[in-house]
């Protein structure tokens, strides 16, 4: 199986800097994407922060003899051992560098990566970023939201899908950087011909209606075509924030 991939970020209508961060590695078989926050210059340098730090754990955790700076979970496979470690040492890299300089106290970035090796596709998140599935038609969130919204919506207090226009929407219940250590959420799927696989900020999901996005993946156009109608799409609707992407398809 072939892999076709294309990412992309923007820096959308009414922002003036990008605080997006995408990562496109596929020696490694590493992507993701990263939104950072706290301020212009604080968003981004933990967004790129957290991509260097997962790009580096990636680079030599191919094995069991690897050093597991948070432990290894038996429970979990070698890639989702290797995905969430390398989430907990972005974090720690934006913690870290918080602690240690006063200008970027208080910042933090999302983090959705997908690692991707022969038939397994291991997502790991923290924070609102999502990754989304498309298989034999159907359309499935894989990555779970850190937010107000989230828990609002699991509580029962608001029903599903009025989060979009909630005036909490964009409170975070996790983040990279938010604390010294963070919980990670892990998911892993086969990977299967003809699967797609969207790893997006919330400047795209928070704007660009889920039906949108479902048949735009459906029409199997080119990934790079796809995800710029995306994008375009988020932007035809005002884009206040950053909109990235990274789509990934199995041919």
């Amino acid at each position: 199986m072939a892999l076709e991939f294309y990412g992309s970020s923007d820096v959308g209508c009414v922002r003036r800097a990008n605080e997006d961060r995408i990562l496109l590695d596929a020696s490694l078989g590493i992507f993701a994407v990263c939104d950072g926050m706290g301020g212009h210059r604080n968003g981004a340098t933990a967004a790129e922060l957290a991509i260097a730090g997962l790009r580096y754990f990636m680079g030599f955790s191919t094995d069991l003899d690897a050093t597991w700076p948070y432990g290894y979970n038996f429970e979990l496979s070698l890639n989702a051992n290797r995905i969430a470690t390398g989430i907990k040492i972005a974090n720690r890299q934006v913690w870290d560098r918080a602690a240690q300089e006063t200008e970027f106290a208080g910042m933090g970035t999302t983090v959705v990566a997908v690692l991707i090796e022969g038939s397994t596709v291991t997502v790991g998140n923290v924070g609102d970023s999502r990754a989304y599935l498309f298989r034999g038609g159907r359309f499935s969130q894989l990555s779970v939201d850190d937010s107000v919204v989230a828990d609002m919506c699991e509580q029962g207090l608001i029903a599903e899908g009025a989060g979009r226009h909630h005036p909490a929407r964009n409170l975070l219940t996790r983040a990279a950087g938010a604390d010294e250590d963070v919980e990670v959420h892990i998911c892993e799927e086969e990977w299967r011909k003809d699967d797609a696989l969207l790893l997006c900020s919330d400047g795209l999901h928070g704007v660009v209606d889920e039906r949108m996005i479902e048949s735009v993946l459906a029409s199997g156009e080119p990934v790079e075509l796809c995800l710029q109608k995306l994008i375009d799409e988020a932007r035809s609707l005002g884009a206040p924030d950053n909109v990235s992407g990274v789509l990934l398809r199995c041919i």
